[in-house]
């Protein structure tokens, strides 16, 4: 883009309104797109943080807890209900608009176009919007680093900015252990820098003491945490040990699989990213007899460079790298792409030209709003907001749930494993089979919701949950057992487990007009009885072919089970 157009106003304006749409479009996805099954389990963690619960130590979990700890407050304001995922949705606005705000200072020096079109083409690049509207830490950190990054860029330069990068740096760190890589490379240099200066007033770091006691004041705050809650050793257990020993087991994948459909669907992304990086790297290496290369690399745009093979790299050395990992990567890349768009522009001199690019630039900005919008297609999360909605009316924030992605979010769990993955459900088929069970009956296990993880269940635990859990649709399912009445005898004897000292009923109820059932040798003569826990003998005669002792949820309506209703709840992405 020619130097007039790159100050035109009306391009400026242009481009604020249409951020300002692309902002209201992010937030209507991040409140209708459908959840993926994670953002369940990490807000049944936010949860569990606001009930006193501590990760490591009191549930399994495996990532770094900064997104749990600063999404637990919403429950503590909110209360139990599990629709309020959606609030927590809400809230992951905030990083994304912080994003948004820091690839827009990264290139503030580039001009305002530049600064303004790297929002803009974040926000049109699906592969990061999909994500970065998720309750996730990966979003929570990217934003850190980002911030990190613009705020070592700020000028004028100051010591609040150093301390701001360096609290940033560390809390990104404190978001992801991914961020440990790419955030750790940078850090290097800053340091290296630092060495290398001996003294001279030009560094990457503004005021080191400042950066340094951001830095400090992230970590104090995350060993305060870690001493208090008395979480040191299984903090290091989970997420370093063993998270090694599972990064080595896990069933993975190459780094191809989801980066090339992500380049397929933003082509142009991506090709004016190497574009306006290829000039940056130009620009910092250029032969200037008047300053020395070491002094022209000490700028905001090194640390910008090495940010990305830093975040690619963290993506690409994952045995299993997911597409919510690219998005630091995307992140870095979207300061780059508005630069490469005005190289573009700035080789073509005609107006014919212009206009033509002009052209592509819109056609470009159509095509992309249209595969974010298409992130809403097959109905949003209406559905699982219903599931929610169920689980609410059914069960009480003091009735224990069952799934293994916890996707009942605000209700209590029955085992230290409340979630399992591939190599879990391989590794630990003896726990799965036996221990869940009997913690399920143990806890009172009152309900479980099926998610797309439970075909990968041991045999044995899917063989409890068909024979306890009966379907009050396609994805909720509620305590209860079928029983068949032999048809030559019509007499029944069975036993029923009762998982609670509670209210229990019989469907259908016409069985009883048909026959006499007995529990513990006394008649039940309504549909409607209470029992204690444990183990009741059960003696049905009459002409009934079929019935069912089913509990009653907390709504105090009996229910039909729908066997083989479809399940639409859980979704991968």
């Amino acid at each position: 883009m020619s130097a007039p157009m790159k100050e035109s106003r009306y391009v400026r304006w242009g481009l604020g309104v249409l951020l300002v749409a692309l902002l209201l479009q992010a937030s209507r996805l991040a409140l209708h797109k459908a959840f993926s099954i994670d953002e369940f389990q990490y807000a049944h963690a936010a949860w569990l943080m606001a009930h006193g619960q501590v990760p490591y130590r009191d549930f399994f979990e495996v990532h770094f807890p900064l997104v749990y700890q600063l999404l637990a407050p919403l429950f503590v304001l909110l209360g139990d209900d599990p629709r309020q995922v959606l609030v927590l949705r809400a809230a992951m606005l905030v990083p994304l608009a912080g994003a948004c705000v820091s690839v827009f200072l990264l290139n503030r020096r580039e001009g305002r176009t530049a600064a303004l079109l790297a929002p803009v083409l974040l926000l049109l690049t699906p592969a990061f919007l999909h994500f970065a509207t998720e309750v996730r830490p990966d979003a929570l950190t990217a934003a850190l680093f980002l911030g990190a990054l613009a705020a070592l860029a700020a000028q004028p330069a100051s010591a609040s900015t150093s301390f701001l990068a360096g609290a940033l740096l560390v809390a990104s760190g404190w978001g992801s252990q991914k961020a440990l890589f790419f955030g750790g490379l940078v850090g290097a240099v800053l340091i290296a820098d630092l060495v290398l200066r001996r003294g001279r007033t030009l560094a990457l770091i503004a005021v080191p003491r400042a950066f340094f006691l951001g830095v400090l004041t992230v970590l104090a705050a995350v060993a305060a945490y870690l001493t208090v809650t008395g979480s040191w050793r299984a903090w290091w257990q989970w997420c370093f040990v063993w998270a090694s020993e599972h990064q080595r087991h896990y069933p993975g994948f190459s780094w191809r699989d989801h980066l090339v459909p992500a380049l397929g669907k933003q082509p142009a992304f991506f090709l004016l990213a190497a574009v306006g990086c290829a000039l940056t790297v130009q620009r910092l290496l250029r032969r200037d007899p008047n300053v020395p290369l070491r002094e022209r690399l000490r700028t905001s745009d090194l640390l910008l460079v090495i940010s990305v093979p830093a975040t690619f790299g963290a993506y690409a050395l994952q045995r299993a790298p997911f597409p919510y990992s690219l998005l630091p990567f995307l992140g870095v890349l979207a300061p780059f792409a508005a630069r490469g768009v005005l190289a573009v522009f700035a080789r073509l001199r005609t107006p014919v030209g212009r206009t033509v690019g002009l052209i592509g630039i819109g056609g470009l900005f159509v095509v992309q709003a249209a595969q974010v919008e298409a992130l809403l297609d097959g109905g949003g999360n209406a559905r699982q907001r219903e599931v929610l909605a169920r689980i609410a009316t059914l069960t009480g924030p003091e009735d224990v749930v069952y799934d293994n992605s916890g996707g009942f979010v605000s209700r209590p769990h029955a085992h230290f494993y409340f979630y399992t993955d591939a190599y879990l459900r391989g590794s630990l088929v003896d726990l799965l089979s036996h221990d869940m069970p009997r913690a399920l009956v143990e806890r009172g296990c009152v309900l479980r919701v099926d998610d797309l993880r439970t075909a990968g269940l041991p045999p044995a635990l899917r063989r409890f949950l068909d024979a306890h859990y009966q379907p009050f649709d396609g994805d909720v399912f509620l305590w209860g057992q079928r029983y068949r009445v032999p048809k030559d005898s019509g007499t029944l004897d069975g036993q029923f487990l009762a998982v609670r000292a509670d209210r229990y009923f019989l469907h259908p109820a016409s069985a009883l007009e048909t026959g006499a059932l007995f529990i513990d040798g006394a008649r039940i003569t309504t549909p409607e009885f209470a029992l204690s826990q444990g183990q009741h003998t059960v003696r049905y005669e009459g002409r009934a072919e079929a019935f069912q002792l089913l509990w009653l949820p907390r709504d105090g309506k009996r229910w039909t089970p729908r066997p083989g209703a479809p399940s639409t709840y859980s979704r991968l992405f």
